[in-house]
């Protein structure tokens, strides 16, 4: 049996995939109808899938979206005039702290709960080494890989585009997001 043959584990997992994406572009095709082009995101995954606040001018929106495999669709809800609030997370290690395979990895950073107006708050967490991220800004060049209309290569996964969370940007991820969010500097 080959590296890439095609057992049915392999079968369901590029059959997740594809589901995935058709979800996907028909999210962003929705989106775009709407207007919908916010000037910064900053996507977490979670669960396999992902959290998300966006801001366009001037109002606040949260999005999610599911796993590969998962029965749930991407959302997509104004937030209002919500409010955020930090709470800071230390997670030790343990053991050899993973190296070759022995105990567990630790992190530092933070999570978010943004408190929308209406509906259930929006939790997401930025911890160094343990989690991916995706902050889409003004004054960085690139675009917003969710938001485009045509089919990704493969069929691949919108998460697979986030960057680890490195130590050094926890802070700054947090008093910006906090300011855009609350107006005012954590």
């Amino acid at each position: 049996m080959g590296l890439f043959s095609n057992n049915e584990a392999e079968i369901l997992r590029k059959r997740n995939l594809k589901e995935l994406e058709d979800k996907r572009v028909r999210f962003a095709e929705m989106l775009a109808a709407r207007g919908f082009q916010p000037e910064e995101c900053l996507y977490v995954q979670q669960n396999g899938g992902f959290a998300a606040v966006a801001r366009q001018g001037g109002e606040l929106f949260l999005l999610t979206g599911p796993a590969p495999g998962a029965e749930e669709d991407f959302t997509f809800r104004p937030a209002g005039r919500a409010r955020a609030y930090v709470e800071d997370v230390l997670i030790k290690s343990e053991g050899l702290g993973g190296i070759l395979g022995f105990g567990k990895k630790g992190g530092v950073g933070f999570k978010m709960v943004i408190m929308p107006e209406e509906g259930e708050p929006l939790e997401m967490e930025l911890i160094s080494g343990l989690g991916t991220y995706l902050e889409v800004r003004p004054d960085k060049r690139g675009k917003n890989a969710l938001l485009g209309l045509k089919r990704r290569r493969g069929n691949a996964n919108f998460v697979w585009d986030f960057m680890p969370i490195e130590r050094e940007a926890i802070d700054a991820l947090q008093k910006r997001w906090m300011k855009i969010i609350n107006g005012v500097e954590a």
